[in-house]
């Protein structure tokens, strides 16, 4: 990585990211540090209901609510009459991949192929690498997901070898570095190389898509009164 590349790569990162994700993100800024999220939010075109359809398509979730029943007796032979909660848990790894990230790849995901993207790129150097390998998968997507896998000294981290595993598993392509500034021009450069869709943890799309486990849950505590 030469300064100059990393700079003239830095000097387009807003033209980078628009392209990827298909947002203007400029158009919601209010002010100084003011943003309008709540309008950018809405404009993605999908409320609590749609995201959960979209999801179930690839079988995200509706994981099972499940009562601790043990513990709750224990909370209640503790607790003062009346004031002993019945526990619950809501088991996501039923979902795909194993966690409530496929939640956040999911809606993504769908995003990118009902754009028309080839495939989809993410950085990150957990099981959120994995749902969306998973979930690039089920859609037939092209997927290549960027970690710092490595530390200062070269190092390789053993928890994360294993992301790096299930994520080929599904197919994608993983791309590990050592931990550093680089991370971010990587991605960059992955994204204007491959114009692959910008599937990253924290686009409106990926916030939306976990959303729906507060939906779910409340649902499901109704039917438990």
């Amino acid at each position: 990585m030469t300064q100059e590349g990393y700079a003239a790569i830095m000097a387009q990162r807003a033209e980078i990211m628009r392209a990827s994700v298909g947002i203007d993100y400029d158009q919601y800024t209010t002010g100084l540090l003011a943003f309008d999220y709540e309008r950018l939010m809405a404009d993605t075109g999908y409320d609590v209901e749609t995201a959960s359809a979209v999801q179930q398509t690839t079988s995200v979730g509706n994981t099972p609510l499940v009562e601790l029943k043990n513990i709750t007796e224990l909370v209640r032979s503790v607790s003062r009459p009346g004031r002993g909660a019945r526990i619950f848990v809501k088991d996501e790894a039923a979902n795909p991949s194993g966690s409530f990230k496929d939640r956040r790849a999911s809606l993504s995901v769908h995003e990118a192929k009902k754009r028309g993207y080839h495939g989809v790129a993410a950085a990150t150097s957990g099981n959120y690498g994995a749902a969306v390998a998973s979930q690039a998968a089920k859609e037939g997507l092209q997927c290549i997901i960027v970690q710092e896998a490595f530390d200062s000294e070269g190092i390789a981290q053993p928890e994360i070898a294993e992301k790096t595993r299930a994520c080929e598993a599904y197919g994608a392509e993983v791309i590990r570095l050592s931990v550093g500034p680089e991370l971010f021009y990587v991605f960059l450069r992955v994204l204007q190389e491959t114009s692959y869709f910008n599937a990253s943890l924290y686009t409106p799309y990926s916030v939306l898509g976990i959303e729906t486990l507060g939906y779910e849950l409340a649902l499901q505590m109704q039917e438990q009164r």
